[in-house]
């Protein structure tokens, strides 16, 4: 009896060992998954701008230049450009803007968007490989980071007053529609350009969208994130949880860039340029010093004209004025162009 009693003893505790060892095993297993996934996709610090091919609405290579000195002057090596699938010879137009980046050593991160509403398109996935195939065919080895539509959570999302933190707050259509676009979009450029890097971005709290695509095994490199006053600091958001945003984020184990930042618009749709300024210089000072956050972009370099009505169109480092023929052409440089340029320099000594 005494030893079949040992004997019960000894099973039990080397089974629970077991069990222990094998629990341990499996939770430093994701972890270090989730390391690994990080670690070989580890970029150093982006600082960059949004840039719109066309700001006063025709495009041309003389202000294109302008536009890229300006970069150049603000001391970026990156910027953020929209590729606009519609545009009449989009790649001789590209194919110039990119090369004049180039040369003054200003890397190109390419934005990708369906060719007609993703939301609607017949067959997303094909419409995502088309298009990415396409130009990421045309570009190989010239773009290291495309992105795959904009906030997307924003295209899912049931509406304004749904705050992104559960799954049930998302359309299940359109996210179908986004997530085969986005799919079809990335097998293309991996196929094609296996170098580059795969960006995904959302905005607000939408963090149950990114537990969704990662669910669904989207495979994407990098997350990106963008914010804008509206939404206070960044820094201290927290979910309703009372988790830390930016804590969230980490736990997906992307490299997180922030895509878009800037100041929303006073009540007669222009920001005020003292609260541009010192916004843009909170964020970036917090978002290098996060160590987590391993690029921010500024929207946009150049205020949008002629159509200027609205607050989104004035979110420029630079402003627009009228010409002599009466079209538009780049105007003075903002407060917030010289506080960007400030603390670009800053963190580059």
């Amino acid at each position: 009896m005494r030893n079949l009693l040992i004997g019960l003893l000894l099973i039990i505790v080397i089974g629970g060992g077991g069990y222990l060892g094998w629990y341990y095993f499996q939770k430093n297993a994701t972890k270090n998954l989730q390391q690994k996934s990080t670690e070989e996709t580890k970029i150093p610090f982006m600082w960059g701008v949004n840039v719109n091919p066309s700001p006063v609405r025709r495009y041309n290579l003389e202000m294109w230049r302008q536009q890229t000195d300006y970069v150049a002057d603000l001391g970026t090596s990156w910027i953020r450009v929209l590729f606009d699938w519609h545009a009449n010879n989009k790649f001789a137009m590209y194919d110039e803007m990119i090369a004049e980046a180039e040369a003054r050593n200003i890397n190109v991160f390419l934005s990708l968007e369906s060719s007609e509403p993703v939301e609607t398109v017949k067959n997303p996935y094909k419409d995502g490989y088309t298009v990415a195939s396409e130009i990421s065919k045309h570009y190989k080895g010239r773009i290291d980071y495309y992105q795959i539509l904009n906030e997307q959570g924003g295209i899912v999302v049931k509406g304004w007053e749904y705050s992104g933190e559960k799954e049930s707050d998302f359309d299940p259509d359109k996210y179908n529609q986004v997530r085969e676009w986005s799919k079809g979009a990335i097998a293309a450029i991996r196929e094609n350009d296996p170098d580059a890097k795969i960006v995904i971005s959302a905005h607000w709290t939408h963090v149950a969208y990114v537990q969704m695509l990662l669910k669904d095994k989207v495979d994407f490199d990098i997350l990106g994130w963008d914010w804008y006053s509206d939404m206070k600091l960044m820094e201290n958001k927290r979910l309703a949880d009372g988790t830390l945003l930016l804590d969230k984020l980490e736990s997906f184990g992307k490299p997180i860039i922030l895509t878009e930042v800037n100041a929303v618009s006073t009540s007669d749709n222009k920001p005020d340029e003292n609260e541009q300024a010192n916004f843009i210089k909170d964020m970036a000072n917090w978002a290098y010093k996060s160590g987590v956050i391993r690029g921010f972009f500024v929207h946009e370099l150049v205020d949008t004209a002629p159509q200027a009505d609205t607050s989104a169109n004035y979110y420029g480092l630079i402003t627009f004025k009228k010409a002599s023929d009466g079209g538009y052409v780049l105007g003075d440089l903002k407060k917030a162009f010289y506080t960007y340029k400030k603390i670009i320099a800053s963190f580059s000594e």
